[in-house]
């Protein structure tokens, strides 16, 4: 057997490892750009996924708890806050006295539920109708022209949800406004468009 030259050893072991680094730079480009095309998480984010708990821990509301407001005549209770659901809902309940409601307004971005606790309730959702009492559940699509009037002779009660949730700041907003005296339309008018909020003239 003929011995190989001992520089053509020498230089087959610097070919291989030339090559073996080739390889290695290679699966680092591969990792790097595998890396850069995830997106960023936001140290919201970032904690969020630390902290699964936040997103599926449940909530409870004692039924004497809750952040109390009055608008328009009702008397609304917040029970549950869109910051304890990540924004994906928030309820509130309102007792509505005989005759009262809110005017006719419009969503742009929330759905509201109503399940009636307590009376008898007309709502009126584009050019439907609806007679509600006790035990019923009305579904309100967002973009749809509605209002609701307790029609009963005794104070109503109905448990609002609404999702996605934020809109009960703009009740905190109004409840800030000045008491005694009636409400400025255009201050109204001007946090209601900040939630997406419009009111409407009422049809003759």
């Amino acid at each position: 057997m003929t011995n190989r030259p001992k520089w053509l050893n020498v230089s087959r072991y610097f070919s291989l490892r030339r090559l073996g680094l080739a390889a290695i730079g290679a699966l680092i480009t591969l990792v790097i750009l595998a890396l850069g095309s995830r997106p960023l998480l936001s140290r919201a984010d970032a904690g969020a996924a630390r902290s699964p708990a936040l997103a599926t821990a449940p909530v409870w509301v004692g039924a004497d708890a809750g952040t109390p407001w009055t608008i328009f005549g009702l008397e609304i209770v917040g029970k549950i806050m869109s910051a304890q659901t990540n924004g994906a809902y928030s309820v509130v309940i309102s007792t509505t006295p005989p005759e009262g409601g809110p005017p006719l307004h419009v969503h742009e971005h929330e759905d509201e539920l109503f399940y009636i606790l307590k009376g008898t309730y007309e709502f009126r959702s584009g050019n439907e109708t609806i007679l509600a009492s006790e035990g019923d559940l009305i579904h309100l699509p967002a973009h749809i022209p509605h209002k609701f009037r307790n029609v009963g002779s005794e104070p109503g009660m109905a448990m609002n949800t609404m999702t996605p949730g934020g809109f009960e700041q703009f009740f905190v907003e109004v409840d800030q406004l000045p008491k005694g005296q009636p409400l400025d339309r255009s201050q109204v008018a001007a946090i209601a468009s900040r939630y997406g909020l419009r009111f409407l003239p009422e049809s003759p």
